[in-house]
């Protein structure tokens, strides 16, 4: 990023106190700096205007918070960077007040009904009159191509640049809304020559092009910001609001999110992984470890920061996490080498005060210990493609039933066999980033274009391995259904879709398939493509066969008198490579179930094709992670991330673990846990070093040098 933006290619650790209009009364911009130091922060992301203004503004449109006195803003950034601190300015353009309405409508969103769009989040119905004047009522969405986001925006930027020195903006909540406004209508005409459509509907051509529309008008939008900034101020950043995965793919299509896009017309990655209680479930506790494993190939050496909250119940937001998952949420961040934010509701002044120490305890750590985060490089073999156009064209409305529960499944039985590997998006592959892997997961990626299909088939020609399950392949880029799958690699062609409810699977390789010394079938459900080899396709190995539903459940009756000879699992050699293709959901199975033999053949068949980089005797809970430090493989930090409590419920309290063994690949001769400052013996063990520690707790993290300290 260059000398200008040294700073942020360092390891940082953000506060965001997300002040509310009250917070302004008495509000102490030197005290509050103090604490964000105290708690072992470096960044401040504080407000500063959009919905209202933080300092004396002089644009007419924007509201000062009637509780401040002085200049909050000016005093901030003074104080902040007096103590070394960079701050970044918070705009939110996207909801105003209703009285600018009768001014200016063409600054709102427009249903298709014809009426003014209301924020979701606020509520139209004060509880006292007081409360009205402060405006607790329902705010109006702006629309993006109104003259609110295309040219106030600017004057808003360009106006506290004029006058403060903030290192830079972030702006929350940064959609393209599905406005029906006029201007809306026109821009898209222009654009595709179509109209604009009146919802959601795959069928239609239109819509599919106002997704596409959508993504190129955020990225464009973001990089045109980018550069007005930088030619006020060379060495100011910009940052924005979005998500690189989330629990409702869909979210990111209706925000206008695709994080290649995105990532390249920003200076830093900003992700939230909020985790509120109300999230769906099975809970995705890996989440703010996955969007940094994206993040991070995305774009080399960005800076990926993650936001989450300290509010426990979104909608609730004065209550706070539990410690102990706020405290694993954070360092999943940084073992990933990814850079932390918390966001408090208000100041340091909380009604529930509990989570605090964990912040600080974590932070603090990662202050210290800085230097061991610099430059953290995956040495991964193994990478599994997140396919938002899958998600788009062939999830539509039914994402996590569809893909999102495969994708998620299969990410999850790679964190728990300890596997190390990275995470690709499907709209950034390309014949250089596949050929630093040995082996591509592809969990239901049912979308492919003809180019990728390409890409991909080069690949495993060329040597490499490909893990594909279910329908991979069997959609174009128009989300259109293809005869057959696409993919020559996997060598077989679709025959029939079948039914598997009480289903099972025969395991008919046990040399191929380890592990299942004690049982000879696996449980089967959801649907299961019968396939035949194709014409061309060299000799298979077939690992199971189909066992069709036992069709009377009846205790009396549960057993089947024929099994079929319709393969589970074939492994398709293809010029110096192959592929294992799984015609069923074994992720979705995994992630819903959670039964282990599902997690089992995934990881015999992970096996097959990569040596490990690291292993340990803890159980699955436990997160292993390895980096190297500036990509020099003769310095390593391992991270050991122990979610080991209760199921299925937040991070209340972990259970230690004791006498946990790991080994490294690599020739090491000095180990140190960070965190205690304790020297750990080596012992060498074949290719590797081997080290035990005693007892476990929240995480340990362990520098190992080839050379020693």
């Amino acid at each position: 990023m260059g000398e200008a933006f040294a700073f942020w290619e360092r390891p940082w650790r953000m506060v965001q106190p997300n002040l509310r209009l009250i917070d302004g009364y008495g509000l102490d911009a030197k005290g509050l700096v103090d604490q964000v130091v105290e708690y072992g922060g470096n960044v401040l992301l504080v407000n500063a205007g959009g919905i209202v203004a933080w300092y004396p503004t002089r644009l007419p449109y924007q509201p000062v918070n009637e509780f401040l006195s002085g200049d909050f803003l000016g005093a901030v950034v003074r104080q902040a960077h007096q103590q070394g601190l960079h701050v970044l300015a918070r705009l939110d353009l996207s909801k105003n007040h209703p009285e600018l309405y009768a001014e200016h409508p063409d600054w709102f969103q427009v249903t298709p009904e014809g009426e003014v769009r209301r924020d979701q989040t606020s509520s139209d119905s004060p509880h006292s009159h007081r409360e009205s004047e402060l405006a607790w009522r329902t705010m109006l969405l702006t629309c993006f191509h109104g003259p609110y986001w295309q040219e106030h925006a600017f004057r808003l930027v360009a106006e506290i640049m004029s006058r403060y020195a903030v290192d830079g903006f972030f702006l929350n909540r940064f959609h393209h809304d599905h406005c029906q406004c006029r201007v809306c209508r026109d821009a898209f005409r222009a654009h595709s020559g179509l109209e604009l459509p009146l919802g959601e509907d795959w069928d239609n051509p239109a819509w599919r092009a106002f997704v596409r529309f959508r993504y190129e008008q955020m990225a464009a939008y973001a990089g045109r910001l980018r550069a007005f900034i930088r030619e006020r101020n060379p060495r100011a950043i910009l940052a924005v609001d979005f998500r690189l995965t989330s629990d409702a793919p869909q979210h990111l299509r209706e925000a206008g999110w695709l994080a290649p896009l995105l990532a390249e017309n920003v200076d830093i990655v900003t992700v939230e992984a909020f985790n509120p209680l109300e999230r769906p479930m099975p809970r995705h506790y890996l989440w703010a470890g996955e969007q940094v494993r994206m993040g991070r190939t995305l774009v080399a050496n960005r800076p990926i920061g993650v936001i989450l909250t300290y509010s426990e119940v979104f909608s609730s937001r004065r209550a706070a996490q539990p410690p102990a998952q706020l405290a694993y949420d954070l360092m999943q961040i940084a073992a990933h080498g990814g850079q932390p934010c918390v966001a408090l509701s208000g100041t340091f002044d909380q009604d529930d005060r509990k989570a605090l120490p964990a912040v600080k305890s974590v932070y603090h750590y990662l202050r210290d210990h800085a230097e061991s985060y610099e430059d953290l490089r995956s040495p991964a073999r193994v990478a599994l493609i997140y396919a938002q156009t899958t998600m788009d064209l062939y999830g539509r409305d039914r994402v996590m039933e569809r893909c999102l529960a495969e994708y998620r499944g299969l990410y999850e039985v790679l964190v728990e066999g300890h596997v190390q590997f990275d995470v690709l998006h499907d709209a950034s592959l390309d014949v250089t980033t596949l050929r630093r892997y040995a082996l591509i997961v592809l969990p239901n990626v049912a979308v492919l274009s003809d180019d990728q299909v390409a890409l991909l088939d080069n690949y495993v020609e060329g040597g490499g391995h490909l893990l594909a399950t279910f329908e991979t392949g069997l959609y174009d880029d128009e989300g259109r259904p293809r005869e057959s799958l696409a993919l020559r690699a996997i060598g077989r062609t679709l025959k029939e879709r079948l039914p598997c409810a009480g289903a099972y699977l025969r395991i008919l390789d046990k040399e191929m398939l380890t592990g299942f010394e004690e049982t000879d079938l696996l449980a089967l459900s959801g649907s299961f493509w019968s396939t035949a080899p194709a014409s061309d396709a060299p000799q298979q190995l077939i690992g199971l066969h189909l066992i069709p539903p036992v069709r009377n459940n009846t205790p009396e009756y549960a057993y089947w008198e024929e099994e079929s000879e319709a393969p589970g699992l074939v492994l398709s050699p293809f010029g110096l490579g192959e592929v294992a293709y799984l015609p069923w959901e074994v992720g979705r199975l995994y992630h819903q179930l959670g039964a282990p033999e599902y997690r089992q053949v995934i990881l015999d068949l992970v096996e097959r094709v990569v040596s490990p980089l690291a292993t340990t005797n803890a159980p699955s809970s436990v997160e292993l992670t390895l980096h190297y430090l500036g990509g020099d493989p003769g310095h390593a930090l391992v991270h050991l991330l122990n979610a080991t409590g209760r199921q299925s419920k937040p991070l209340t309290e972990v259970i230690p673990l004791h006498d946990v063994t790991v080994w490294v690949h690599g020739s090491y001769t000095a180990a140190r846990e960070l965190g205690t400052g304790q020297d750990l013996e080596l012992t060498k063990d074949g290719s590797g070093v081997r080290f035990v520690l005693f007892r476990l707790e929240g995480f340990a993290a362990i520098e190992l040098l080839a050379d020693g300290f």
